[in-house]
């Protein structure tokens, strides 16, 4: 592995799991802002059901990936501390992105509404109940609006770190088929052309 960047597999989970992830945010507010009782507020709900539960696939082959993978060395490297908290916003973002799909499962589970997965009627557990599938809901959307907080707040660090710090951290993740650190190297060179 070239130790300049994330292997292929990471950097596509990484970019698939983001792209889901907004489409699930922007469908959930969409959602709130409809009409009650309006089909497109229906459809807004479907939909971010269906992302929802993509997210949650993807996180199993991304976790098998990430641990199948080596973390590229960041040039130059942070502090210590830069590097442990890292990782723990890394284990919180894991965590949530499985928590949250889960709970939405689980409240879909005990919701007397029928549900599905692309079409396919999923299953209620025996004896719904209405008043614990809204605390689920309820526990799932603060957890959600975590996730969305934590998710932001490392696309800042990842900016940060490569307009401020000017670090290869972000170029690490980047979803190009080439080495990441590429446009390091080229401006590099280019910075000892000109002095």
């Amino acid at each position: 592995m070239n130790d300049s960047h994330y292997p292929l597999s990471v950097r596509r989970f990484h970019w698939l799991v983001f792209v889901l992830l907004t489409l699930v945010l922007i469908l959930i507010y969409a959602h709130g802002w409809s009409p009650k009782g309006s089909a497109m507020r229906a459809v807004f709900k479907w939909a971010h059901i269906q992302f929802g539960i993509a997210i949650l696939l993807m996180m199993i082959p991304r976790i098998m990936a990430r641990l199948r993978g080596e973390r590229p060395r960041i040039a130059p490297p942070p502090p210590s501390w830069q590097q442990w908290l890292a990782r723990i916003v890394q284990f919180a973002l894991y965590a949530l992105l499985f928590a949250v799909p889960l709970l939405g499962i689980a409240n879909r589970l005990w919701s007397p509404s029928d549900w599905n997965f692309l079409g396919i009627a999923l299953p209620h557990v025996p004896v719904t109940d209405k008043a614990f599938s809204k605390q689920l809901e309820d526990i799932h959307g603060t957890l959600g609006n975590v996730l969305m907080y934590l998710a932001g707040a490392h696309a800042a660090i990842g900016l940060a770190h490569h307009f401020i710090l000017r670090d290869s951290a972000l170029r690490a993740m980047l979803p190009f088929w080439g080495n990441a650190n590429t446009a390091g190297s080229a401006e590099t060179n280019t910075n000892s052309a000109n002095p």
